[in-house]
């Protein structure tokens, strides 16, 4: 079934908000709305002007028009497999280049970009870890030091982390990811030295699924349980949104003096 957000509005227009396809269902397009056809229902008309991103599985059948109208409109589209894992994205390759894919393209010409950015990687999850700290303690509920040595070691080091939310949301995370990517005028992959993929993406959604995990609590039950997962998702997402922003600044920096001083 489509779910869509329940956020707000800003500046007297409403929000853009995400599409959730749950269900199968027929996907097609106007002139300006995707229509979605499902058996012993109604068609649904989702005007395209409303949507930011659309996250869906294998049960939904999309028309050549409607993923056309999505790409020409910037909607990124991310599928997910049944156990929540991303399995990949479209993203519109239209945008001009921004002064950040460019530097990222320049930061890839070094032999021994891997390193540097794996490098950074093991900081920025030093800083979420600290910050999830840091927020849990300000929440009345601080982490026991053995907790945290232990995150310490699992997941700035390993890059591994206690799963606590439904799997999906890693799906989530992903498509939120390549949704604030698109809009930044970034792919979610680049090529490197040597042909190594630099998956973007993929590591700012770890970052997200990782906070997210370590945030979490435990899911009540529901008969509808993938529609109630969603919406927890996309009130969380809705105050560490911000959060991506952040790193995307940190990497940009880091970006900055790897390449000035190569150069």
């Amino acid at each position: 079934m489509p779910i869509r957000s329940h956020f707000g509005t800003s500046n007297g227009m409403p929000d853009r908000k995400p599409l959730y396809l749950f269900a199968g269902a027929r996907i097609d397009a106007g002139a300006d709305h995707l229509l979605l056809r499902q058996d012993g229902a109604a068609p649904q008309r989702f005007p395209v002007a409303r949507i930011t991103r659309i996250i869906c599985n294998h049960q939904a059948s999309w028309s050549g028009h409607a993923l056309s109208l999505c790409l020409s409109e910037g909607i990124a589209i991310t599928w997910i497999d049944g156990h929540g894992h991303a399995i990949g994205s479209a993203q519109s390759n239209h945008h001009p280049p921004c002064s950040m894919a460019t530097l990222i393209e320049t930061y890839l010409e070094l032999q021994d970009w891997p390193q540097r950015f794996a490098s950074w990687l093991s900081h920025r999850r030093l800083d979420l870890l600290l910050d999830c700290a840091r927020r849990a303690s300000a929440n009345q509920h601080p982490m026991e030091k053995e907790v945290f040595q232990e995150l310490k070691r699992q997941f700035v080091y390993n890059g591994t982390h206690p799963l606590a939310f439904e799997p999906e949301g890693e799906g989530f995370c992903h498509a939120l990811t390549v949704d604030h990517l698109n809009r930044a005028q970034l792919q979610a992959t680049y090529w490197g030295f040597d042909a190594i993929p630099f998956e973007l993406a993929r590591h700012l959604a770890a970052l997200l699924w990782a906070e997210l995990n370590l945030e979490c609590g435990t899911l009540p039950a529901s008969a509808d349980h993938r529609t109630l997962v969603a919406r927890l998702f996309e009130t969380w997402a809705h105050t560490r949104e911000a959060h991506l922003q952040h790193h995307l600044r940190e990497l940009k920096c880091h970006l900055a003096r790897e390449v000035d001083t190569w150069q």
